[in-house]
């Protein structure tokens, strides 16, 4: 199975809102500096009697908001520039993945590289809707956007089953 990848700006964002709110699940830090903060700010607001208290708890009240929304405001800002940066306003080829059933059965390569990996070897496999995403390690994956396969999604994730341990396949579809 050959899969000349075309990325648009839709199918990386959607990737990257997948692997850094759901798979690495990074929004927790801010949520909890959120909670600490605010149930801080409403532990004040209880103690209004307290000289001060109202002040202290506004502030607390406004950072324990305010940087987690700073947070998502440059995740946003930095993702826009990123998709920029790499061109994907026009959808562009980023890559070629041959899949076969081998044991070194993945293989990709761009303009300039080349690598085989073995199906011993994958992470984990996520089928969402529009793509599936294969990482090789934890910290490397490669995207495959459905419309780019011309056997079909199905075909591939019949393939990845017979691949992949149930253990490290992720049907996101569900």
């Amino acid at each position: 199975m050959r899969i000349e990848v075309t990325m648009t700006e839709e199918i990386f964002r959607r990737f990257t809102m997948f692997d850094l709110f759901r798979r690495r699940k990074v929004w927790r830090a801010p949520a909890i500096w959120a909670a600490i903060l605010c149930a801080s700010a409403a532990i004040c607001f209880i103690m209004s009697h307290v000289r001060g208290a109202k002040l202290l708890g506004s502030v607390l009240m406004l950072v324990g908001v305010g940087l987690p929304l700073s947070y998502f405001a440059t995740f946003a800002s930095s993702l826009k520039q990123q998709i920029l940066a790499q061109g994907l306003k026009r959808p562009k080829h980023v890559y070629t993945l041959v899949l076969s059933e081998r044991a070194k059965g993945i293989s990709v390569s761009n303009e300039t590289e080349h690598a085989d990996y073995e199906w011993k070897n994958v992470h984990h496999v996520y089928r969402d809707l529009t793509a599936t995403y294969l990482f090789i390690t934890k910290e490397r994956g490669f995207i495959l956007p459905h419309q780019c396969i011309e056997e079909g999604d199905d075909v591939l994730w019949a393939l990845l089953r017979k691949k992949i341990p149930e253990l490290r396949r992720t049907d996101l579809r569900r």
